[in-house]
Parts: C-alpha cells; structure tokens; sequence
C-alpha cells in the first residue's frame, strides 16, 4: 500500500506498507482558545502487522493553513516510500510481562482455566437465569475475558513470541 500527501500542488511525502496493515490520512483542525492551542494539519499513520509483531509508524504531520488544497493519491503497490519519523513495535512496549517465559506459561495456563470455568459458567446460567439477566451476565462475562487480553495475555505474547496461538499470528497485539 501506498499513500501520497501533496499540499497546494507540492509533493510532501509518500507513505509506503509492504505487508498487511493499514495506512491512514488524517486531516486535523482544532481550536482551543483556553490552551493557546490552534492547528490545522494533515498527516498519515500506518499500522503494519506481521506474523508476530505490530509496528506503528507515524509519517510527519504538515501544517495547513486556511486556502491550502491537500491532495491524497493512493498509489500503486510497486515502489518505495519515504521513511516514517516515528516507528514502535508491540514487542517494545514497556507493559509486556514476565521475562521469566515459565512464569509466562503460568499465567497463560492460569487465565486458561479461569476462561474456561467462566464459559461453563455463562453456559449454565443461559439455562438457569431469565434471558435478560443472561445477557448481562454473558456482558460481563465478554468484559473481563477482553481485559484479560489486553492486560495479561497480549502483553505476554508480545514478550515471548513463542507462546502466540497460531490463531493469532498476524493480529494485532
């Protein structure tokens, strides 16, 4: 994928993805008088996911200003694309957990279990519980298996790379 911004007829960058993921331009204008704070900018952001690892890279951010045409073409697959000034990898990100990859598999183990009787449990109280009192159960139930994820289970994988379900390689952790 690739994505060019020009404003008024100027060429700034081109914003290139060889692999799977997404690129996105975002047109952002703002006024907060309180913080002194006034813009008007364009820029593009891209999210490449690999088999087992996400990068984010950001693109610069071009200020606009009030009669400026800003033009965005989607180009072609084929050819290279400017560097971006910021990239981050999931793998790099000060929350991933347990350097220790048997305290890893513990835990993994752990929140296995724990998802597991709570599924039974969701399971017997759409038998036992009126349906309105069901759903609100299965909510809650959907809420802290999403928490688990994104607190405890992505933070692990993205640590030890190993320990990814294959269900999952190529997602976003």
């Amino acid at each position: 994928m690739r994505l060019s911004i020009a404003v008024n007829g100027v060429s700034r960058y081109t914003a290139s993805l060889h692999g799977p993921g997404y690129l996105s331009a975002h047109l952002n204008m703002h006024d907060r008088p309180k913080e002194n704070d006034r813009s008007k900018r364009v820029r593009i952001e891209g999210t490449e996911t690999q088999e087992t690892e996400t990068v984010w890279l950001k693109w610069p951010a071009v200020d606009l200003n009030v009669g400026d045409t800003v033009e965005l073409r989607i180009l072609p697959d084929v050819g290279e694309g400017d560097a971006p000034t910021e990239s981050r990898t999931s793998g790099e990100s000060p929350s991933n957990l347990f350097s220790n990859v048997d305290l890893a598999k513990e835990l993994l183990q752990i929140i296995l279990d724990c998802e597991t009787r709570l599924m039974e449990l969701v399971s017997r109280s759409e038998q036992a519980e009126p349906a309105d009192e069901y759903k609100k159960i299965a909510r809650a139930v959907g809420s802290v298996v999403y928490e688990h994820g994104a607190h405890l289970l992505y933070p692990v994988y993205r640590r030890h790379k190993s320990l990814i379900p294959e269900e999952l390689k190529g997602e976003l952790l």
